[in-house]
């Protein structure tokens, strides 16, 4: 399953805080090859906790994953 089309599916579950995280990881230009989920806390402003609760409700395993269907989709969030 893509990241949009879980994204859509959990969207409800999401907090706002974790609705402006999505918002903000299309605005924001990223390396996702080297980047690390400390590094992505930083430019987003959040916790990387914050990042883990919101892979939790995306049924993501874990920040790799997000890296891979990200690089792999190259999708518009």
């Amino acid at each position: 399953m893509d990241l949009l089309t879980r994204i859509n599916q959990h969207y409800q579950e999401l907090t706002e805080q974790e609705r402006q995280m999505i918002t903000a990881l299309q605005k924001v230009d990223l390396a996702w090859d080297g980047l690390t989920s400390s590094e992505l806390a930083k430019k987003l402003y959040v916790s990387r906790a914050s990042i883990f609760r919101m892979l939790k409700k995306l049924e993501l395993e874990s920040f790799a994953e997000l890296k891979y269907l990200i690089e792999t989709n190259r999708i518009e969030l």
